[in-house]
Formats: C-alpha cells, sequence, structure tokens
C-alpha cells in the first residue's frame, strides 16, 4: 500500500499554487560577491581622539576649551530655565494674590451691612439694660422714666412710690 500512495502522488501531482505565471529570474550581467571584509572597509567609522602618538599643547588647549563651554552653556540653559520657571510662578501668585483680593473685597462688601445691623441691635439691648438698672440702682427716678418706657412697670416688676 505504501507503494500505491506514492504512486499516486507521483501521477497527479497536487498543484497549491495559482495559475498566474511568476515574473522570470534575470540573473545578474556581472555577479558581483560581496564579503564581509568589503562591507567593513567600505563602512564610515568616527573616530575618537585616542592617538597613539603624543598630544601637543594645543590639542589638550583646545579640548578644555571645548569642555569648558560645553559646561558652561549648559550652565546658562539651567540659569535661564530656572529664570524663566521663576517668572511664572511669580505670575501664577500675583494672579492667585489679586483673585483672592477680590473674594475678600466680596464677602466684606456682602458681610458689613449685616454687622452693622447686628452691632446696631446690640446697642439698643446695651442702652435698655442700662437704662433697667439705673432705673432699678434708683427709686426716685423711675416715674420720671416710665413716661419714656410705658409698661416697664410690668417688666420690672417695680411699682413706682
Amino acid at each position: 500500500m505504501a507503494q500505491n500512495t506514492d504512486e499516486e502522488h507521483v501521477d497527479k501531482p497536487v498543484n497549491n499554487h495559482p495559475e498566474i505565471p511568476a515574473d522570470p529570474i534575470i540573473p545578474p550581467a556581472v555577479s558581483e560577491t560581496i564579503s564581509p571584509n568589503q562591507e567593513t572597509e567600505n563602512m564610515e567609522v568616527h573616530h575618537h581622539a585616542h592617538h597613539g602618538g603624543k598630544k601637543n599643547w594645543k590639542a589638550y588647549f583646545w579640548e578644555f576649551l571645548m569642555l569648558f563651554l560645553a559646561v558652561f552653556c549648559g550652565f546658562l540653559a539651567e540659569y535661564q530655565l530656572e529664570h524663566k520657571i521663576e517668572k511664572d510662578r511669580e505670575k501664577q501668585y500675583m494672579e492667585s494674590l489679586v483673585s483672592d483680593l477680590s473674594a475678600d473685597t466680596a464677602t466684606i462688601n456682602y458681610g458689613l451691612p449685616r454687622k452693622q445691623g447686628k452691632i446696631q441691635a446690640i446697642d439698643t439691648i446695651f442702652r435698655f439694660l442700662t437704662l433697667i438698672k439705673t432705673l432699678l440702682l434708683s427709686p426716685g427716678s423711675f416715674s420720671k422714666h416710665c413716661a419714656v418706657l410705658p409698661g416697664i412697670s410690668a417688666l420690672t416688676g417695680i411699682r413706682s412710690q
């Protein structure tokens, strides 16, 4: 049976590919093979400042100058950024101060008339209690004040003499 299955596949090949013809393969005119050594030879490489020989004083001076300028520019950029941040914070604080002052002013303008009315009511009660105290301590002056405040004898329970 194993022979029959092999023969069936040979007699009837299965075509899984569509009937569209493939593009013809065109061989290159000149076959170039690139070896890994040729690739590394053609690559551009950045060389560091490590030289095999001794450096002269100009090379040291230029390296120092470049490093100094890089650090100095970094310092200036940091200082500028800090200055901008402080300026933005100052603006934010000023806006907050103005909004707080306007809110406080509105609160005072709303509450001041109410407080003045309460103060007048307390002053009236205080004058009334002072008058009652005066009447209780000086029995002869009771009749004088009864004309001013009718019904005071009913409040205090004192009868005029």
